[in-house]
């Protein structure tokens, strides 16, 4: 082989090696990064170096505050059954944590849908309908792990729509 050759392949394994190890992250956006399957880092935006072939992209997060949007059909205690609308507002604080929760996001909404559940099945048709500030507080307080757990930082939530039975 000639050394021609061999600086040029050389100089491709260079080039090719470079352009994999870097990582460019989109603003509001960050990845996790695992070697041997387990956590490493996690690449903040901007222009970011990994190992090639031992470093592996594993999640990718969008930091902007997202809406969840729930409608949940809920059974008071006299029977009735009542529907509640609320948006959930809500942001990735800790990526590192997150991504070791299989979706996050669901969690989060299972966890308030079990709390308004509990809450609805402890008061009748008529207080339900007149709650609002309490049943905010009820879906804040399912909320309360999620930063810890989950990653996960609950800014607001906001209920959009109470109704009875009947209404249309």
């Amino acid at each position: 082989m000639s050394p021609g050759l061999v600086i040029v392949l050389l100089a491709v394994v260079v080039v090719v090696g470079v352009l994999m190890s870097v990582k460019i992250v989109p603003a509001a956006t960050s990845f996790v990064i695992e070697r041997g399957g387990q956590y490493r880092t996690t690449l903040g935006p901007g222009l970011n170096t990994i190992v090639p072939l031992l470093d592996r992209v594993v999640a990718r997060f969008d930091l902007r505050e997202q809406v969840l949007s729930m409608q949940e059909p809920l059974i008071c205690r006299d029977d009735y059954v009542c529907e509640a609308a609320l948006n959930v507002y809500f942001d990735f604080e800790d990526p590192s944590i997150a991504y070791r929760v299989d979706r996050p996001q669901q969690q989060l909404e299972r966890a308030i849908r079990e709390k308004l559940r509990e809450f609805a099945g402890i008061v009748g048709r008529d207080e339900f309908l007149a709650a609002t500030q309490r049943l905010t507080d009820v879906a804040y307080d399912a909320t309360r792990r999620s930063r810890e757990d989950w990653g996960i930082r609950v800014k607001r939530i906001q209920v959009t729509d109470l109704r009875g039975p009947g209404s249309a």
